[in-house]
């Protein structure tokens, strides 16, 4: 296991925006470069304690996993446009490349949050079903005591730093991760039973849900075939039957709706944006881009306050 960079110049200062509309803001932030923790990657950890006014802007989620733990407070949950109240004592789990969104209420949030993922098993088989099955955003809230206080616990750590401060953070990850599997676990059958949702509009969901997590990966809309066990034409006249939209248009429409959070976002270049989405080129991507939001990735970024990528 690595040593852990307790250099406090790796936190994530409040962004401009928020300093006036925050009482509180920590983020140990490793986005860019994750800490490893025995198999889990931990790619940010921090506190927030809102007003009524703080928007947390909406972003995407790049292959990582976010717990938000309401420690007080009211607010909302925006995940892909759909709201989602939460209030103290609620767990909010976000999926890789959601479009996450978090307001505050009239009684200010506050709330721990946690980002990671594993390639270990069975948990990265546990966290993929999880996904499959809890892709409404209003089905995706758990309470667990024991998740608030591990979390809250490795926030201290990296606040305190104290020494075998790799062994607690690691050994919490893994029991925040099995905790959480048990919850779903748990929630599993109620979902089952109360869902109204056809077998047809079930599979459209898990299709949508599907491109949404391997937006990254996905290079061609064909291959979806591998995880669905059905011929593409099948999928595609199914598709369109139940969501009025086609699947090359979903695909593409959440490719270029995560370039445009990724643009905003201001930490990545134009080029690596397009390379990441796997688009041909980046006169293509700029040409898609330009179709959908009328300004080519750059100008758009130059828009941004006057920053954006190149």
């Amino acid at each position: 296991m690595n040593r852990i960079d307790f250099d406090l110049g790796r936190q994530t200062a409040p962004r401009a925006e928020w300093r006036q509309t925050t009482d509180f803001h920590i983020s140990n932030d490793y986005l860019a470069q994750p800490l490893s923790f025995l198999g889990i990657d931990l790619y940010q950890v921090g506190r927030l304690y809102c007003r009524t006014s703080t928007v947390v802007p909406t972003h995407a989620h790049i292959n990582l996993f976010e717990l938000t733990i309401i420690t007080g407070g009211e607010g909302t949950v925006y995940t892909n446009g759909k709201p989602v109240p939460v209030k103290q004592g609620d767990i909010y789990l976000s999926f890789p490349c959601d479009l996450h969104k978090i307001t505050s209420s009239a009684n200010p949030l506050k709330y721990d949050f946690i980002a990671f993922n594993t390639k270990i098993e069975p948990y990265r088989t546990e966290l993929e079903t999880i996904v499959e099955r809890f892709m409404p955003a209003d089905k995706r809230i758990v309470s667990d005591e024991i998740i608030r206080y591990l979390v809250s616990n490795v926030i201290n750590e990296f606040g305190n730093r104290r020494e075998y401060a790799e062994e607690l953070i690691a050994a919490a990850l893994r029991q925040i991760i099995v905790y959480l599997i048990r919850d779903f676990k748990e929630l599993t059958p109620h979902v089952k039973h109360t869902d109204n949702v056809s077998q047809q509009e079930m599979l459209c969901y898990q299709l949508m849900n599907y491109i949404d997590t391997h937006i990254y990966t996905l290079r061609r809309l064909e291959d979806i075939t591998q995880f669905a066990s059905y011929n593409y034409s099948y999928l595609s006249d199914l598709f369109k039957k139940t969501t009025q939209s086609t699947l090359s248009e979903y695909y593409h429409t959440r490719k270029l709706e995560v370039a445009r959070l990724l643009i905003e976002e201001r930490k990545l270049t134009i080029s690596k944006i397009s390379q990441l989405l796997n688009y041909s080129s980046v006169n293509a991507f700029s040409n898609a881009f330009k179709k959908k939001y009328g300004v080519s990735p750059k100008a758009y970024g130059k828009g941004l306050n006057g920053a954006g990528g190149s």
